[in-house]
């Protein structure tokens, strides 16, 4: 009896200790995510005051391409340094998780920084969330080899990655389920506790520093919608589902099409950055990730002819960065999309007078969540990740859930692979 409450004793100790660990982890994880978060914002601005300014003359328009060619050349380089900070990182700290890949964090973390600075802060079509989660888990690995745990790596590596998530989009319980649903794929109080411990301290690190508000703020209040409404909420679904397996089709497609394509590598991987800002030129809507376009039903909406034009453009200009491997996310893109494909939705009932204009928003909102749940194949973390956004501005969830769920279903009815699983089987084809 007496060695059973010692090795009880000795289990609380090590898990006491564990905890001060995942503290520290999250604190550090909020801190690097929320500079990250800060340089991108500075860098576009910096970008977009140029675009405005300058972008119309000729001179202008050289110095932009000129600055493009440049930072290509720059990010080119240090992807050659390490070929770890390319993509969204993501598919790298599975590789991590399962012994597959060696990342030394001391170089790919500072490096997947300042790249991923550059390369979403400038216009690029890519997102913040996967250099997020990959730098986060990077944290993680660094506070367990610094501070000695006698806890598995992966446990750290796995929780941090979920702060790293949480912080991206101030969101900490799609964080914890994006760290249970996507990267462990399993859950036990271990996994849990430390996840919430990590996830928790990060973002009250981060609100410190940014403030505490939604990512998508002044989102009104979405009541419960009626019963005549929910036709539509099926077709929508199936509309998302149908949008999240041509999304993963053409992106996986355009990564295996470009490494198939023999041309001098600097080459093929400058001229996406070229393109893009020849773009960017002609239209800077087409800046960034586009999640401005989630806000369009509440100000002067396009036509619907319009949103169709920003989808497939959004879609091929992630296509081309994306299959150079340049350092970004895809995530935010892919939300940005699934609201196009809500709003084109919305706009064309209420043009035929089926709904009312200002349901347009709410279909929006949900194209988001079903072309998360078709891409990701997580539909929990959909769900909630919505709701967190929007600072909870849906009254009753029954319709986020039916699209989540439609989605979901039919691209696994449609032998869709999951995007980030498909992505780490390529690696390890690869390696």
């Amino acid at each position: 009896m007496k060695q059973l409450k010692n090795e009880e004793l000795r289990w609380v100790q090590i898990n006491f200790n564990s905890l001060f660990l995942f503290f520290l982890t999250g604190i550090c994880t909020g801190l690097v995510i929320t500079f990250y978060k800060m340089g991108i914002d500075k860098f576009a601005k910096l970008v977009t005051g140029f675009l405005k300014n300058y972008g119309s003359s000729p001179m202008g328009k050289i110095i932009f391409i000129s600055a493009f060619f440049i930072m290509a050349s720059i990010i080119y380089f240090f992807t050659k340094v390490d070929p770890n900070i390319k993509g969204s990182g993501i598919p790298i700290i599975f590789g991590v998780l399962d012994k597959k890949f060696n990342v030394d964090w001391k170089k790919t973390l500072p490096m997947k920084f300042f790249t991923s600075i550059v390369t979403v802060g400038s216009g690029l079509t890519l997102g913040r969330e996967g250099p997020s989660v990959q730098m986060g888990g990077l944290v993680g690995q660094a506070v367990h080899q610094i501070g000695k745990s006698v806890e598995e790596r992966r446990v750290f590596v796995g929780a941090s990655s979920g702060a790293g998530f949480a912080v991206a989009f101030n969101a900490p319980l799609s964080g914890i389920m994006f760290a249970v649903e996507e990267i462990y794929k399993k859950t036990n109080r271990k996994i849990f506790l430390s996840s919430s411990v990590t996830v928790f301290s990060a973002i009250i690190i981060s609100n410190m520093l940014l403030g505490n508000h939604p990512t998508l703020e002044n989102i009104p209040k979405i009541k419960a919608l009626g019963l005549s409404a929910y036709s539509h909420i099926f077709f929508l679904g199936l509309l998302t589902g149908l949008s999240g397996v041509l999304y993963n089709k053409v992106i996986i497609g355009s990564k295996k099409y470009g490494e198939k394509i023999k041309i001098n590598p600097f080459v093929k991987f400058v001229i996406p950055f070229l393109v893009t800002a020849i773009f960017l030129l002609m239209d800077i809507n087409l800046f960034g990730s586009g999640e401005h376009f989630i806000f369009y039903p509440l100000s002067q909406n396009a036509e619907p002819l319009r949103l169709i034009y920003y989808y497939f453009m959004k879609l091929f200009l992630l296509a081309i960065i994306f299959a150079v491997g340049c350092p970004g996310g895809s995530l935010v893109p892919l939300l940005a999309m699934g609201s196009l494909v809500g709003n084109i939705y919305g706009s064309i009932l209420a043009g035929a007078g089926i709904i009312t204009p200002d349901l347009i928003l709410t279909f929006s909102i949900l194209g988001m969540c079903g072309q998360f749940s078709s891409i990701v194949r997580a539909p929990l973390t959909g769900i909630v990740l919505i709701l967190e956004m929007t600072g909870g501005s849906f009254d009753y969830l029954l319709a986020v859930a039916i699209v989540a769920m439609l989605s979901y279903t039919l691209a696994e009815s449609l032998h869709s692979k999951p995007f980030y699983s498909h992505l780490y089987e390529m690696m390890v084809g690869k390696n």
